[in-house]
């Protein structure tokens, strides 16, 4: 019974391994959620020093335009003809000559370990080609008037 009063009272004591073991995987945290938040910073200022006129952009509300002038803090992106908005530069999330995030692999640094990187390319070349949508238009008929009781019209009864 000795021995195991011993054992506590050590515990207890200011063992530095055991502050070690708690202290290590939390700053590993907050490093894997700060580093890749500054890398993301990076690019966009990069992005948005980089804007000039005639580039094709994507904004945050996902507006797609052509850029026309660029002022101090704000853009003027033509998104049809003659129809002309301005828009924060802070508000463009990317050009359309890059991929979109979503599109892009996603595996990270444990993707090799859990099939995050290959499993999408495989599954994409064995499937067969999606069908082309077709879409009609379907229009009332005419004559009937819409408060109809077991397909007679008002004027029937």
């Amino acid at each position: 019974m000795n021995t195991f009063a011993n054992l506590l009272a050590q515990e207890q004591s200011g063992n530095p391994l055991g502050l070690l073991v708690i202290i290590i995987p939390f700053g590993l945290l907050i490093y894997l959620m700060v580093v890749p938040q500054r890398k993301q910073r990076a690019r966009q200022q990069q992005l948005i020093a980089s804007l000039e006129a005639g580039e094709e952009v994507v904004t945050a509300g996902g507006i797609v335009g052509t850029i026309n002038f660029v002022e101090d803090d704000l853009v003027h992106l033509e998104v049809d003809n003659d129809v002309v908005i301005r828009v924060a530069k802070g508000s463009i999330s990317r050009t359309t000559r890059e991929p979109d995030p979503a599109e892009r692999p996603s595996g990270g640094m444990l993707g090799g370990l859990f099939g995050g990187g290959g499993a999408k390319k495989a599954t994409e070349s064995s499937s067969a080609p999606e069908p082309a949508v077709i879409s009609r238009r379907v229009t009332p008929k005419q004559g009937g008037s819409s408060s109809s009781t077991n397909g007679k019209s008002a004027s029937d009864s």
